[in-house]
């Protein structure tokens, strides 16, 4: 989970005299490390998630404060702590409506604390922090990919979860996201954490398979479903120049069953992205369920191939377009003036491709019976043909 704001106000407030001042919703954010800055030059190089802390030397001009934290929260910081007293004796308001309106943490700290303190300090827990989340991660990643590992993993994750309570997997995905560069990887990575609302139970967040993944552990359904809209809509805000596709996966009790919370995320997310769908949770895709977690593609091609094959060949042979016809047929209920209109052809001619399908497959579409294999083909080439 690593070491947020929220940790160093609650166990360093008083060691540091720290006041928030604003962004109060995003000091759950993580710190990946500390930097002093003086002037906006460095901030273009920072990794992401750092905090920033400055004494003001270099921000003591109307505004420049201002076009700090603008470069903050587009260079995706993880918050910014003022040492005011000296340059800076009050922090302008300006400032903190901006800090508010960006979810990004503004705190001060008193001139006489020391700063060398507080950095090295926030470092060292930076550095454990993320050794402890890359070992729970592991352990995730294990039981994801090696169902024998999942023991082990439990045994393992018995100190900090409730390896017995519930778990839900959520997986987002990137346009571009399948980059093999670690670094920029980390800085993705970096960036996403930075839209966690506080989430008030034991949680891990890493990438995998191309995927970022946060896991929840004892989290409910309505606060799960509202972290992840207020991540939508904050990352919208800060992260506009990518897509981003959440898949979210069914809710499991014990460590043991995380596996198939993270295999249905992976179907939900393909399917929000098949369809462009900002948010799709696996318990409400429907038929997509059983065809997006087949994972042999060439079974559900060949079995949507199978299905069709007379009306795929006689359109291949005769430039026809039968295909399109039973899909919509079936789209519409069978009606020939919406099907004509659709496709811009005389009723006459719907009549006789239909006609002309019935035939070719031998086939009444009389009832469900009939009509449902045909139907799920159709479905099934959402998935694996590009339409």
């Amino acid at each position: 989970m690593g070491f947020t704001i929220d940790d160093a106000l609650v166990q360093t407030q008083q060691q540091y005299k720290l006041q928030l001042l604003a962004g109060e919703n995003g000091c759950g954010n993580a710190i990946s490390w500390v930097h002093l800055i003086e002037d906006t030059t460095i901030i273009r190089q920072l990794w992401d998630k750092e905090l920033v802390i400055t004494t003001g030397l270099g921000f003591q001009k109307e505004g420049s404060l201002l076009e700090l934290v603008h470069s903050l929260v587009k260079f995706h910081s993880g918050g910014l702590v003022v040492n005011v007293g000296k340059y800076i004796m009050q922090v302008p308001q300006d400032v903190i409506d901006y800090c508010n309106e960006q979810d990004l943490p503004l705190i001060i700290i008193p001139w006489e604390i020391h700063l060398a303190d507080v950095i090295k300090d926030y470092c060292m827990r930076c550095l454990y922090s993320e050794r402890e989340d890359v070992h729970v991660s592991e352990c995730f990643i294990n039981a994801f990919s090696d169902s024998t590992t999942i023991e082990e993993g439990r045994i393992e994750l018995m100190s900090s979860y409730d390896v017995d309570g519930d778990f839900q997997v959520l997986l987002i995905s990137i346009d571009d996201s399948e980059i093999s560069d670690p670094i920029e990887k980390r800085r993705i990575s970096f960036q996403l954490q930075l839209y966690f609302e506080r989430i008030e139970c034991n949680y891990s967040c890493f990438w995998y398979n191309d995927y970022f993944v946060l896991v929840v552990n004892n989290l409910s359904q309505d606060s799960f479903i509202e972290i992840i809209n207020k991540m939508y809509n904050r990352s919208k805000k800060r992260m506009n120049y990518k897509n981003l596709y959440f898949g979210v996966g069914s809710l499991v009790k014990d460590f043991r069953n995380v596996t198939t919370s993270y295999k249905r995320a992976l179907a939900a997310t393909k399917y929000a992205v098949l369809f462009n769908k900002n948010v799709a949770h696996f318990n409400d895709i429907g038929v997509y369920q059983v065809l997006l977690s087949v994972e042999d593609k060439d079974i559900l091609f060949d079995s949507y191939y199978q299905l069709l094959k007379p009306i795929i060949a006689y359109d291949e042979k005769h430039h026809g377009e039968l295909e399109k016809t039973l899909f919509y047929y079936f789209k519409y209920n069978g009606s020939l003036l919406m099907i004509a209109d659709k496709m811009y052809t005389h009723r006459n001619t719907v009549h006789y491709r239909i006609e002309k399908i019935k035939k070719l497959l031998d086939c009444e579409f009389e009832t469900m019976e009939e009509k449902f294999p045909y139907m799920l083909a159709f479905y099934i080439k959402d998935i694996v043909i590009d339409i």
